[in-house]
C-alpha cells in the first residue's frame, strides 16, 4: 500500500508488432478523468463499446515492450481480439483497486 499510483501489468499471447519487433510485456498505469475525456473526443460514444474501451486503454498504456507510445486505437486494432480482451480487463481491475483506495 502507500503508492500514489497503481499500475497494472500482463503479458499478451500474441503481442503487437511495431516496426520489426513483437512486444508483450504491458503495463498500464491508474486512469484520470482526463483519460476518460480522450477516450470520449476520440469519437467512442459509449463507456460500454469495445472502441471506448481500447481508447482508454490507449490512454493508460505506458509501454508495450519497450514501445513507449504513442498509443492509438488503430495501433490497439492491429491486436488479437485475446490480447486487447486481456488489456481491457486489466484496465478494469485496476480502476477497482483504484475505487477501493478511496478515502470514505
Amino acid at each position: 500500500m502507500g503508492q500514489d499510483k497503481a499500475v497494472g501489468t500482463g503479458t499478451l499471447r500474441k503481442g503487437l508488432k511495431v516496426g520489426d519487433a513483437t512486444h508483450k510485456e504491458f503495463e498500464l498505469r491508474q486512469c484520470t478523468a482526463a483519460d476518460y475525456f480522450a477516450a470520449e473526443a476520440s469519437g467512442a460514444d459509449s463507456s460500454k463499446s469495445i472502441t471506448f474501451q481500447a481508447a482508454l486503454v490507449a490512454q493508460q498504456l505506458v509501454r508495450i515492450g519497450e514501445f513507449t507510445g504513442p498509443f492509438t486505437v488503430a495501433m490497439l486494432g492491429r491486436l488479437h481480439p485475446s490480447d486487447l480482451n486481456q488489456m481491457v480487463a486489466a484496465r478494469a481491475e485496476l480502476e477497482a483497486e483504484g475505487e477501493e483506495q478511496q478515502p470514505g
